[in-house]
């Protein structure tokens, strides 16, 4: 027969809770300086996990704030690359900036400034991995950088690498612009190569009509 607990017993028997709470007690006081390191190096983790996030978001809402000053600029009837390029230097490296520098670069070739339009492409390249949008802009921008300079070769290059990437690229006018190039280079059988893959690429774009005209003027 089980033997019966009296209710006397029982507050004998010592409180498993408060047991537990005098050897936590125990083990703090015993090790003070080492618990309380732990929690000062908690607490200062998290405050520096939450302090960096606020920084960062923070700094991408004002580089977004420059970025908008730039558009502006670049809209206005009197772009002033030097008051862009102004604004770009207080950005931090990013996308934001990526794009502001995009914008530098059109500023730049509109002005007929190749070199300076190729050395803010060149920048966004250098800053971005091929797959990215920025990437292929900044590419599509050098080219056309390189054949207003009449370097017909290195713009080939750059046209074809664009189609090449197949990144989704909106690609027309990259097409267009490799066989443009490659007759202005004097080399009407690659151009006419060019325009017959366009022919069958985009043989339901609008501008189809454009293609056949171009092959019937290249052929005759």
């Amino acid at each position: 027969m089980a033997k019966r607990v009296s209710r006397k017993d029982l507050f004998k028997e010592q409180d498993q809770f408060l047991s537990t709470s005098d050897k936590a007690m125990h083990y703090f006081m015993d090790n003070r300086s080492t618990v309380i390191g732990v929690i000062a190096a908690i607490v200062v983790a998290g405050s520096s996990f939450f302090g960096f996030k606020y920084y960062k978001e923070t700094q991408t809402l004002r580089d977004e704030a420059f970025y908008y000053e730039i558009t502006k600029i670049v809209d206005s009837a009197d772009s002033s690359a030097s008051d862009a390029k102004a604004i770009l230097e207080k950005m931090a490296d990013g996308q934001q900036k990526d794009r502001a520098s995009l914008l530098l670069g059109d500023i730049h070739f509109q002005n007929q400034e190749y070199d300076k339009a190729e050395a803010f492409y060149s920048a966004v390249m250098s800053h971005s991995s091929q797959s990215e949008i920025n990437y292929q802009m900044a590419q599509v921008g050098l080219a056309y950088s390189h054949e207003s300079k009449k370097d017909y070769k290195n713009a080939i290059g750059l046209f074809k690498s664009v189609i090449d990437a197949n990144s989704g690229f909106p690609l027309f006018e990259v097409y267009w612009s490799l066989s443009k190039c490659h007759e202005l280079n004097n080399d009407v059988s690659n151009a006419l190569l060019i325009l017959r893959e366009m022919q069958i690429k985009f043989s339901k774009n609008p501008q189809v009509d454009k293609i056949e005209a171009r092959i019937k003027q290249l052929s005759a």
